[in-house]
């Protein structure tokens, strides 16, 4: 059995954060933690992502692209209006300690939102567990659900 623990929130943001080159305000990952059988899915949100209309309409995005791929339709991926803030998600994901970040969805203190993805190669169930993922991050947008949040003792 392998035990996974992420890091504290506050951590993934400044990780993030680092990688962007610029302060995040909200941002939403994806990843995958395992390999072969044994894979699943992480996502994380950061818990005042709520008060950007931009960012809610990204995740609600990305949730109707994974959608997509789901169906095996051949459509373009959602664009925002710039690739300055892509970021390597493979080193996103050594930083974070898993083993592949698949969507990165993040809003910049300027208001800009950016959105780095790959999901090449992905087995169609953790393409699923993603698309789960999406739809949690939108019913917490909407306060369906609560943001949790964890604090560092």
């Amino acid at each position: 059995m392998t035990i996974h623990q992420t890091s504290a929130s506050h951590d993934i943001s400044a990780a993030i954060t680092q990688l962007a080159g610029t302060e995040i305000q909200a941002l939403a990952l994806v990843c995958t933690v395992g390999d072969g059988p044994a894979a699943s899915v992480a996502a994380y949100i950061t818990p005042d992502a709520a008060s950007s209309a931009m960012f809610r309409h990204a995740i609600e995005m990305e949730g109707s692209y994974s959608d997509t791929l789901l169906s095996f339709d051949n459509n373009e991926p959602p664009y925002y209006g710039s690739d300055d803030r892509r970021i390597d998600l493979g080193l996103a994901a050594d930083r974070l300690g898993v083993d592949r970040v698949l969507c990165v969805v993040m809003l910049d203190a300027a208001g800009k939102v950016a959105v780095t993805r790959d999901y090449d190669g992905l087995e169609v169930t953790l393409l699923e567990a993603a698309n789960i993922q999406f739809n949690r991050f939108t019913d917490m947008l909407d306060g369906v659900m609560k943001i949790p949040t964890r604090t560092v003792q």
